[in-house]
């Protein structure tokens, strides 16, 4: 056979042609899948080891079957509690029994709530006050969420609504709202109370301002 002949006709050089181009596609495969340090940032082709970006997974297509098994708690770990979270609304109208004084000793139990699991929760607060009979100017309601209060403890703040005076006038109301984010270690107890205080520092008002509350606790972290 003259191998010269065949590489110098046209379909000789056509097959040489066609073998170098699969030799390159070869070539570039193996530089992708070897490369050694690809860009990791873009999430293109090639991923780095051991990665993969959450719009390149089907729902449900990754079983925890298919993890390997000491990978698997740190693959699956939260994957589906982002961006979740509870809600508690307070729609009974509770009236504030004590303005003025010592919150620790005065305040007034409106409900409670828990915090499912541990993590870091952004914790949205709004209260509705309204006043059922006229009574003092400079009367400041108060909503408070807070963890381990006692009649000796303030407890920790997980929200607080105050600074606004409400109108003196009976049925007059007052709105307020607040975030808060906070880190637990476990599921956690919230409480809700109303207080309040007057600006001449006395207990008028007691009684006299109901108050109901919304909660939205979101996962975060």
């Amino acid at each position: 056979m003259n191998i010269k002949k065949i590489l110098n006709s046209k379909s000789g050089r056509l097959m040489v042609a066609a073998v170098l181009g699969a030799g390159v596609l070869v070539g570039v495969t193996v530089a992708a899948n070897g490369a050694v340090k690809p860009d990791c940032k873009t999430l293109t082709y090639p991923l780095c080891p051991r990665s993969v970006a959450a719009s390149q997974v089907v729902d449900n297509s990754l079983p925890a079957s298919k993890i390997v098994p000491a990978d698997r708690t740190a693959f699956l770990k939260d994957t589906d509690v982002f961006g979740k979270g509870m809600s508690k609304s307070f729609n009974t109208p509770v009236p504030i029994a004590k303005i003025g004084g010592s919150f620790k000793a005065n305040k007034t139990p409106v409900g409670e709530f828990t915090l499912p699991s541990a993590g870091t929760w952004l914790i949205n607060s709004s209260a509705f006050f309204a006043r059922t009979t006229a009574g003092a100017v400079g009367t400041r309601p108060e909503l408070a969420l807070r963890v381990g209060a006692s009649p000796t403890e303030f407890g920790t703040d997980y929200g607080t609504i105050l600074g606004a005076e409400i109108s003196k006038a009976a049925d007059r109301e007052l709105t307020g709202s607040t975030v808060k984010v906070v880190t637990v270690s476990g599921a956690t107890k919230v409480e809700v109370f109303g207080f309040g205080y007057n600006d001449d520092a006395s207990a008028a008002g007691g009684g006299e301002i109901a108050v109901t509350a919304d909660i939205v606790a979101v996962r975060i972290g």
